[in-house]
């Protein structure tokens, strides 16, 4: 089976930027040359550092998209094409994508995260169209979501959750909708060896709660601020540790939402230590420097991959009931609900400090569930479906 990749437009593959998408089709790619299973080639903004990963199986068409000569073209695209589902950037590079793919023959093209890449491509190419999505980009209220749902032949999404949220669009066609949970590098996560709490700035005694993720306010970090400060005078050795930018990188300056997280901290700032970027092969390290971890999500998270991270990490994890969340964690983390959610946090918090016991168990218990989401299996299943669909 021979098929096209088309990625974001934003970030490259390989994931030398990181991104979860983009570290999820390395994933596939790496299992794909091992197990030689289908011809793939992806098409790829232009990394920053000069990496090849071609293997016979695996190829690469990549587009640089800061060269002076890119920059003219894309002027002259963007006065020439209206109407664009993306912005003009993004558009510009599905037509680079283009006019390669019509001068070959491939059996699908799959779409990762950019459903709308389907209604230019639909006029364009004879091939079937794969869409899968990691964010909540197919649901009843989504611009022109049913001529993008009834132009595909499959739709694979990370979670439950997404799943039924593309089931509720009104479609003509019975189009498969099939979920493939997301899988991360368990093995880097379970082996890592925790860094030196000294080198961090903590003591042997802390009681420290970690938070992993990007600084925006979706991902609830001011609520746990303010938990935190609900009983910093109950649990004296407390610290909270955050790990994070506003965005896939580190801040050149901080954004209004860090600025207001920092004046929230003030008043305990003792307690809470901001790290700022962590590159993410550190972050094993980083994470087994807590006691629990906490991913207090305040939207309808449509997977959660710093929930299976914490688990990989053996930390006994509190997180909320948002999304797909409960699909990874249900029986092996505290569950609490978003209503009252500053209280419920520092309840949890506490009632963890105070029972070791609890802590262990729940430890055994994620690290037990962590394992169902290792990247192996992601791509055998995520390989295995579009086989299927063929």
């Amino acid at each position: 089976m021979k098929i096209a990749i088309i990625t974001s437009g934003r970030l490259p593959v390989p994931a030398t930027k990181g991104g979860a998408v983009e570290t999820k089709l390395d994933y596939i790619l790496d299992y794909n040359a091992r197990h030689h299973i289908m011809d793939i080639t992806v098409y790829s903004v232009k990394p920053d550092k000069d990496i090849d990963k071609s293997t016979p199986e695996n190829h690469y068409v990549f587009y640089s998209l800061h060269s002076l000569w890119a920059r003219l073209r894309m002027k002259i695209f963007r006065k020439t094409h209206t109407c664009l589902f993306y912005d003009h950037h993004i558009e510009y590079f599905l037509h680079r994508c283009i006019d390669d793919i019509r001068k070959k023959t491939y059996d699908c093209v799959l779409l990762l995260n950019r459903p709308g890449y389907v209604l230019t491509l639909r006029d364009q190419l004879r091939s079937k169209i794969i869409i899968q999505i990691d964010n909540d980009y197919l649901n009843p209220k989504v611009y022109r979501v049913k001529e993008i749902m009834q132009t595909c032949s499959m739709v694979i999404t990370c979670s439950d959750y997404l799943s039924s949220r593309a089931r509720q669009v009104e479609c003509d066609d019975n189009i498969p909708i099939v979920t493939v949970h997301n899988g991360i590098d368990i093995g880097s996560f379970i082996n890592a060896k925790p860094l030196s709490r000294v080198s961090a700035g903590l003591s042997d005694d802390d009681f420290v709660v970690v938070y992993s993720g990007r600084l925006i306010k979706e991902k609830g970090i001011i609520e746990l601020i303010k938990a935190i400060k609900l009983i910093q005078s109950t649990i004296p050795s407390l610290k909270l540790i955050i790990l994070g930018a506003s965005f896939y990188g580190s801040d050149k300056q901080a954004t209004p939402f860090m600025q207001l997280l920092e004046k929230e901290a003030e008043p305990v700032k003792e307690k809470v230590k901001f790290t700022g970027y962590i590159n993410y092969d550190q972050m094993p390290s980083y994470l087994k420097l807590a006691d629990i971890a906490v991913v207090p999500s305040m939207w309808e998270e449509p997977f959660g991959l710093t929930v299976v991270e914490a688990m990989a990490a053996g930390l006994p994890l509190i997180t909320t009931r948002s999304g797909g969340i409960p699909e990874i964690c249900e029986g092996a983390a505290v569950i609490v609900e978003r209503d009252g959610i500053v209280s419920h946090l520092a309840d949890a918090i506490t009632d963890l400090y105070h029972h070791s016991d609890k802590r262990k168990q729940l430890s055994t218990s994620a690290l037990q569930r962590a394992k169902s989401f290792d990247k192996e299996a992601y791509a055998k299943k995520f390989l295995e479906t579009i086989m299927e669909g063929k």
